[in-house]
């Protein structure tokens, strides 16, 4: 994802090569885009796991720390695309939750973040890793919340479900995550995001929320 958080240019990454059988992304060639695209900050979401947060503080770390004439320090920023489901221990029947991505704001947010993405595999794991709304009021502290793309809860609840129930659930992120919840709007020229953009704009409107136009990379242009 390409975004714009908190007054800055951020190249949001969705997915690294860890991410797998998602992204060929290599961190290395997300650091370059970012540089060529002169973005302020780069995050990695991958898909339910931080397997390379170490390796990619580690590689902004080195670039910022040895930049030469022209270049700009690059903040790096460490989320994860979660699943959230109505119960993540209900084992019963396939319930694959809705893609949410979270970005850690801190340390504090980074453990917290840990802790779901560790839930998700561990406890939450039916098809795929998972959790629930009542698992992220435990370990919300310090984390930003991105609606995400068709998949994401408001998204798809405009879609199937209708915009009474898309707000309702707008209302519970906003009440948990107040102004760390991020409206995310992404225009890839399909039908569905022709029919749910106006709709999120409004939302947008009546609840004072961010707009987070973002389009999915899953490997470097």
């Amino acid at each position: 994802r390409h975004t714009r958080l908190q007054g800055e240019w951020s190249s949001d990454v969705c997915s690294s090569d860890l991410s797998i059988l998602q992204s060929t992304s290599k961190i290395s060639d997300l650091l370059k885009q970012c540089i060529d695209f002169s973005h302020d900050a780069i995050a990695i979401t991958d898909k339910s796991n931080l397997m390379g947060a170490f390796h990619f503080i580690k590689t902004l770390k080195n670039y910022n720390e040895n930049l030469k004439e022209g270049q700009k320090y690059i903040k790096p920023i460490v989320g994860c695309e979660l699943n959230v489901c109505e119960n993540h221990l209900d084992k019963s029947n396939r319930d694959n939750g809705y893609q949410m991505v979270f970005l850690a704001k801190n340390k504090n947010g980074f453990r917290n973040l840990s802790k779901l993405s560790s839930i998700a595999n561990i406890e939450g794991f039916y098809y795929v890793p998972r959790i629930d709304k009542e698992i992220l009021k435990t370990y919300s502290e310090d984390l930003i919340v991105l609606s995400g793309g068709l998949n994401g809860e408001i998204s798809s609840k405009i879609l199937n479900q209708g915009e009474e129930k898309a707000e309702e659930s707008l209302k519970w992120w906003i009440d948990n995550f107040k102004d760390d919840f991020y409206l995310e709007i992404q225009n890839h020229k399909q039908e569905n995001e022709d029919y749910i953009i106006p709709i999120l704009k409004d939302f947008s409107i009546k609840y004072g929320r961010s707009e987070e136009h973002t389009s999915e990379l899953q490997s470097p242009c």
